[in-house]
């Protein structure tokens, strides 16, 4: 793919693409700000305009749409709102469509868009800690303690929970948000993988609808960097060590990392599962599954780790190296 891909556009279609990543990122980034349900799934589509922009419009419209959603963000709460906008939905929106566009893989773009959004939103994490004068665990437990509120209400509004059925709520919620606390960074950055996917499968779309041959590989050949089976087992080791310093980041290495192992595993799983005649009913139980029994998670995840030395996905006969 070139790297000086630029769609062909009049001022006009130049104009309606700015506006609508401008628009659609801001709108939805400042509903997930606002508005307590429905701004917890519009926060993860956030970037998607800005992809759309991308391959539109072009880079500079891409950028423009970016900056004037960041302005409206700030204007619309406070200017480090913007910011905070823009290191993280704004990078998203404009990295991954440019990495995809340069010839990067599918895989790769993920990696590096979230790493730069990752230390952004750090960046002005710490920046807005310092502004407020307050520590960044502080502001961390202050968001947490806000969702918690929120879905204690979502309880108390129920009909039929007793008195002690809330209280037994609210103790779990209470060692829910101790345990969240801990691994908030790695929550955070998994919050940003996720947005970076949903950006990326809406990405693929938008470059197939154009004929755009870009680097996308299938999920099923998804794999976790040998190496950082090393970070886990010294993770998990670390785990033994009685002072918070240690345990800390342990527990915030190990969340990552088993969503990692765990799409490794899921990977090897549907592998699997295409090699049967009943793919797509099998894909449907194992969505039921997964839904249903949150057993099977970890389960999955032992296998993605697994797969290291099983290397389950290799074809075992002549016939599966045809599928």
């Amino acid at each position: 793919m070139s790297t000086t891909f630029q769609p062909r556009t009049g001022a006009g279609q130049y104009l309606r693409a700015v506006l609508l990543g401008a628009a659609g990122s801001g709108v939805l980034f400042s509903a997930s700000m606002a508005v307590p349900l429905i701004g917890f799934v519009a926060g993860f589509l956030a970037a998607t305009p800005l992809c759309y922009t991308r391959l539109t419009g072009g880079r500079r419209a891409a950028v423009l749409a970016a900056l004037i959603a960041a302005l409206l963000v700030g204007l619309g709460f406070k200017p480090l709102a913007g910011l905070w906008f823009f290191v993280q939905c704004g990078l998203i929106g404009l990295l991954l469509p440019e990495l995809m566009l340069r010839g990067m893989t599918s895989s790769r773009a993920l990696l590096w868009t979230t790493a730069a959004a990752t230390v952004g939103t750090a960046l002005v994490a710490f920046s807005m800690a310092a502004t407020a004068g307050q520590e960044l665990l502080a502001m961390a437990q202050q968001e947490i303690s806000t969702g918690m509120n929120q879905a204690l209400r979502l309880y108390e509004q129920q009909q039929g929970l007793s008195p002690e059925d809330l209280e037994t709520i609210k103790q779990g919620m209470q060692t829910i948000s101790t345990t969240l606390l801990r691994i908030f960074p790695a929550l955070a950055s998994l919050n940003l993988l996720l947005v970076s996917a949903i950006s990326l499968l809406f990405l693929q779309r938008m470059a197939a609808k154009q004929g755009l041959a870009l680097g996308f590989a299938p999920f099923r050949t998804f794999r976790v960097p040998e190496p950082l089976i090393w970070f886990l087992i010294t993770a998990g080791f670390s785990l033994l060590a009685k002072t918070p310093l240690v345990t800390t980041p342990a527990m915030n290495i190990l969340a990552l990392l088993a969503v990692l192992y765990f799409c490794q595993g899921l990977a090897v799983v549907i592998t699997l599962i295409e090699r049967t005649p009943y793919t797509g009913i099998l894909k449907v139980l194992l969505t039921f599954l997964l839904l249903l029994q949150p057993y099977l998670l970890p389960l999955i995840s032992i296998l993605g780790i697994f797969d290291l030395w099983g290397e389950f996905r290799t074809p075992r006969t002549k016939q599966e190296e045809n599928l």
